[in-house]
Parts: structure tokens; C-alpha cells; sequence
């Protein structure tokens, strides 16, 4: 009678465990590390199956008989009760890995974005800072030429008075550069024509203004550019039209119309 109900308790608890078992063969990875149905071959796999054992009740005789003579031993059967749990806990925590997961992506995109967004604008501050950084570069460079142009007028103007001789030094007839002075070499020419000032008229009165035009010259230059401006005073007319007039007298004959200050222009 003892061995009888050992025995109905081994057919039972077997075909449990055999029952939790079964998801792990239809759902697991067989390749995946540490696998209950992962193994070197086929033909493994086949009898790690076939393991497990098959139990027959003979309800006629109320006793219990195996497929094959050598019983599953008790750790077996509590190993595969600990791999059929840890699959069901693994499953039931899969939604929440996955949650998990996707907040990682989302937040990532964000910082991603964010990071990105900040890059942006720290390249347009330092774009903007490069910007102002050239141009009170370019203005210093600027006045670093006046300073230079007007110290070399001074300089020329104190060794022609100390020096006889003559002050004519450029042909009449030289040609314009292209593209013509700059900006600063115009101020240069002024600065030593008239000492910069438009209404400059020299002790003869013959030359006038900023560029010290001759009435005649100014005349013929004003009938073939500006019409407008013949018979127009040199050191009366706007200071915009006596630059205008000093440009198309350079680009018609080149800096030796101004002989001696024509040196500051190219």
C-alpha cells in the first residue's frame, strides 16, 4: 500500500511539472543562452524532448508504469518547475521592459533634439561675435591707414619746407588703377590738397575746394560728367559733388592731375 501511494504521488507531481514545462518548448528561443530546449543538434533536441517521461495510470490495476525503465529523478523534475516559473515571471514583466523601453527612445530623441537646438544656437552667437569681431577689426585697420597716410603728409610737407626744389614728383599723364583709391587714400589726397576742408581756397585764389580744382579744370570736367555743375564755384559746390567731380577727373587722366599730393593715390 506505501509503495502504491509513492507511486500515485511521483505520476503527480511528474505530469504537473511536465504541464508547467510545455510553454517552455513552444516559446522559447532555442538559441538563446541557457535555453531548456537550446542544444548542440537537432537530434538533441529531439531527446532532451523525449526526456522528459511519459506516465501511464493503468486505472484497472490503480498502478503506475513509465515508457522507459530509468524514473525521473526529484531535481530534474525541480528544475524544470524552476525554468517553468522564471518563464512566467519573465512574460509577465515583458509589457514593463517594453514601457521602459520606449520612454528610453522618446527621452533620447528629446535630448537629441535639444542638444541640437542648443548647437544651433550657439553657432549663430558665434557666427554674430566673428561678424563684429571682423568689422572693429576692419575699422582699426582703417584708421591705422589714415593715421598712417597723414603722418607720411606731415612728414613730406616738413621736408618740403625744409628742402628747396621742386614739389612736382607724378606725370600729368598717368593712367588710372582699376578699381580706383580707396576710400582712405581719397582722405589722404584731401588732407594734403586742403587740409581736408571743402571750402579750402589757396593764397592765389586760383585753386579751390577739397581737391583744389582750377574754375577751368572744373568747368571742363563738370560739361563732360555733370552739366549741372558748370560755372559752379569749386569751393561753394557740396562737398558729395566735389568727390564726384575728383572721381571722373581720376578716371579720365589718373592721380597726375594732383602732381605732388597724387602720391596717395594709386
Amino acid at each position: 500500500m506505501a509503495e502504491f501511494t509513492v507511486e500515485r504521488w511521483r505520476v503527480v507531481v511528474v505530469a504537473l511539472a511536465t504541464v508547467a514545462a510545455l510553454p517552455l518548448f513552444v516559446m522559447e528561443n532555442p538559441d538563446s543562452t541557457g535555453s531548456l530546449t537550446g542544444v548542440a543538434d537537432a537530434s538533441n533536441s529531439v531527446e532532451l524532448a523525449l526526456s522528459v517521461p511519459i506516465v501511464v495510470v493503468d486505472a484497472a490495476v490503480g498502478t503506475a508504469a513509465s515508457d522507459w525503465t530509468t524514473p525521473t529523478s526529484p531535481a530534474d523534475v525541480a528544475n524544470l518547475a524552476d525554468r517553468a516559473e522564471a518563464w512566467h515571471v519573465a512574460r509577465s514583466n515583458l509589457p514593463t521592459v517594453n514601457r521602459l523601453a520606449e520612454a528610453a527612445r522618446k527621452y533620447e530623441a528629446e535630448a537629441i533634439a535639444l542638444a541640437q537646438e542648443i548647437v544651433a544656437v550657439e553657432f549663430a552667437e558665434r557666427e554674430a561675435l566673428d561678424t563684429i569681431l571682423a568689422s572693429k577689426q576692419k575699422e582699426a585697420d582703417r584708421q591705422a591707414e589714415r593715421a598712417r597716410l597723414r603722418e607720411e603728409e606731415d612728414n613730406r610737407r616738413a621736408t618740403a619746407i625744409s628742402t628747396p626744389g621742386p614739389t612736382t614728383t607724378i606725370p600729368w599723364d598717368t593712367r588710372p588703377a582699376d578699381g580706383g583709391p580707396s576710400d582712405e587714400q581719397w582722405e589722404a589726397l584731401r588732407y594734403c590738397e586742403a587740409t581736408g576742408d571743402y571750402t579750402a581756397v589757396n593764397p592765389t585764389g586760383r585753386y579751390r575746394g577739397a581737391y583744389q580744382f582750377s574754375t577751368t579744370t572744373w568747368d571742363w570736367i563738370a560739361g563732360l560728367y555733370h552739366e549741372r555743375l558748370v560755372g559752379v564755384d569749386p569751393a561753394a559746390a557740396a562737398p558729395a559733388d566735389q568727390d564726384a567731380m575728383a572721381h571722373s577727373l581720376y578716371h579720365l587722366r589718373g592721380r597726375g592731375q594732383w602732381p605732388v599730393c597724387g602720391r596717395y593715390l594709386p
